[in-house]
């Protein structure tokens, strides 16, 4: 059986369009000033680093749940490079998760990270392999206490 998602967007003037989710909640589109837009709504590849964030992020939530650990905050940080040529695809995206909950461990969330890159997040797993580099912090009342990889400013 094959799945299959729909999406529609509606022209809402200029370069602005409404996208609709099956809820009912919707979103603005629009391209950001420097492309010609009227930087009203969330870019198009400003989205798709959203939608990394949350397939991965959502998982992690519900794994956690099920590994009875308490989350008291989870931050996703994406920052993605983009080539200087059209269509100006992204080249790398920086993914930095920012935990704090008691019972944490890099080591645990690092490996649920790559579980989750590698398994279970259709996002992940529609862009190319190895475009996505994942940084852990975990964070101790509020202060960096361990960090994974280098910096995202590197």
């Amino acid at each position: 059986m094959v799945t299959a998602t729909e999406a529609t967007v509606r022209w809402a003037g200029g370069t602005v369009f409404e996208a609709a989710g099956a809820g009912g909640a919707t979103l603005q589109i629009d391209l950001p000033v420097e492309k010609g837009g009227a930087g009203v709504g969330f870019g198009p590849m400003e989205l798709l680093l959203h939608a990394l964030g949350t397939c991965m992020s959502t998982t992690m939530v519900q794994i956690l749940a099920k590994q009875r650990l308490t989350l008291g905050a989870y931050t996703v940080t994406l920052r993605g490079e983009r080539a200087e040529q059209p269509p100006q695809r992204y080249t790398h995206i920086v993914v930095e998760h920012r935990f704090r909950g008691p019972g944490l461990t890099r080591a645990n969330l690092e490996r649920l990270i790559q579980l989750v890159e590698e398994r279970y997040c259709a996002v992940a797993a529609t862009l190319p392999r190895g475009l996505a580099e994942h940084h852990v912090i975990v964070e101790e009342s509020g202060v960096r206490s361990q960090e994974s990889g280098e910096s995202p400013t590197s």
